[in-house]
């Protein structure tokens, strides 16, 4: 073997033993990350105020109850499902030693398994990073409930953003080939060679995921008189923000890593760990939580919290009790906007209050003084 062989070869398994840590990295974060916000899943803690004045804290069951809705069913495949995935791929770059074996390896199966292992693990990948897309897609649809041009055209996109993915993992799935295991004797665990143009399987997720993020923004920023004092306005902006960032990042360094076909110690970890889904998963469910934690603070729900994110553009904040919004209502141009807002929480007997339990105390003018005008 050559110099410049034995080079390759050391460099190639320096990359290997780089994408194994960094598949164990991940595993472990997902554990640890459900470990550490599972209450966050199954309580939420709500505030209420007593007779006595005394704070006291309350559970609240979160996601576990209620009928079931498309939200949830995102939410659990996006918090199980996705795991999963991320430990699975540590198997196949740390496990299946037996597939090494002498008998295992005349017949083919161990080759007919790992082929059939990696091509599940990247056509999974794609589907959970789809499953990740829709939740964003579901906000977008609450943030916009009028506009329907926008709900679809973003269905539309996301179903031709899956497509192009799939196709193109397709194309890679097809053009697997295993390693030689006498030629390349590089430990235990399934060994493939390095698929070309792997950075196509998620160019259209940046693509879509930029858009998703603009729409947020734009939703966020279309009155910007009222953002300092919307409390949903600011987390759209930043969670929207930090969670593109995280793809930004993400599916950019996935980009770059592929192309670097003579660098390794990039180029293995990049196509053969599953960083980009554990990162993704673990940020979608932080905002989840940080969501659904407002709204069940204000004593709403998070679908109509969402559709109602500017509470028909007038200034409001926590009331004194649980579940209360105060609405702020001049003479000089918003008491019209306080009658849109009555006709949309459905008024009774003088107070008004939304479909979800949502009430509004409308009162007069409020300061920050808690003086009423």
């Amino acid at each position: 073997m050559s110099a410049l062989s034995k080079e390759a070869l050391m460099a190639s398994l320096e990359g290997l033993e780089i994408a194994r840590t960094v598949n164990t990295a991940c595993s472990v974060l997902a554990v640890y990350e459900w470990m550490i916000t599972l209450d966050q899943e199954v309580f939420a803690p709500l505030e209420t105020v007593g007779h006595n004045a005394t704070m006291i804290i309350e559970q609240i069951e979160y996601f576990w109850t209620g009928k079931w809705s498309l939200e949830r069913i995102l939410f659990f495949c996006n918090r199980y499902i996705s795991p999963f995935l991320v430990m699975f791929v540590q198997l196949l770059t740390h496990a299946f030693e037996s597939a090494n074996s002498r008998l295992v390896h005349q017949s083919g199966l161990g080759s007919l398994f790992c082929t059939s292992a990696v091509q599940f693990s990247f056509i999974a990948s794609i589907l959970a990073l789809g499953v990740i897309q829709a939740m964003l897609i579901l906000r977008i649809w609450y943030l916009f409930p009028d506009r329907q041009s926008i709900q679809y055209g973003m269905i539309i996109l996301w179903v031709c953003s899956m497509t192009i993915s799939l196709a193109y993992t397709g194309l890679i799935m097809k053009s697997l080939r295993l390693l030689d295991r006498e030629t390349f004797p590089l430990g235990p665990g399934c060994r493939v060679a390095r698929p070309v143009k792997f950075w196509r399987m998620f160019m259209p997720s940046l693509g879509l995921h930029t858009v998703l993020y603009i729409l947020t923004a734009m939703r966020a920023l279309r009155n910007r008189r009222l953002l300092m004092d919307a409390p949903v306005l600011k987390r759209l902006i930043r969670d929207g923000g930090l969670f593109f960032f995280v793809v930004f990042i993400s599916v950019g360094f996935n980009t770059l890593g592929s192309f670097l076909e003579h660098v390794p110690q990039i180029n293995i970890p990049v196509i053969f760990s599953n960083y980009l889904l554990a990162v993704t998963s673990m940020a979608m469910s932080r905002i989840m939580f940080s969501i659904h934690s407002l709204a069940f603070h204000l004593g709403s729900e998070t679908g109509w919290l969402l559709s109602n994110v500017e509470l028909r553009r007038v200034n409001w904040r926590k009331g004194a009790t649980e579940g209360e919004l105060i609405v702020e209502c001049t003479s000089s141009g918003q008491e019209d906007n306080c009658f849109d807002l009555e006709s949309t929480l459905h008024p009774s007997d003088g107070t008004v209050r939304s479909q979800s339990a949502l009430k509004v105390s409308r009162v007069g003018m409020y300061n920050d003084d808690t003086i009423w005008s």
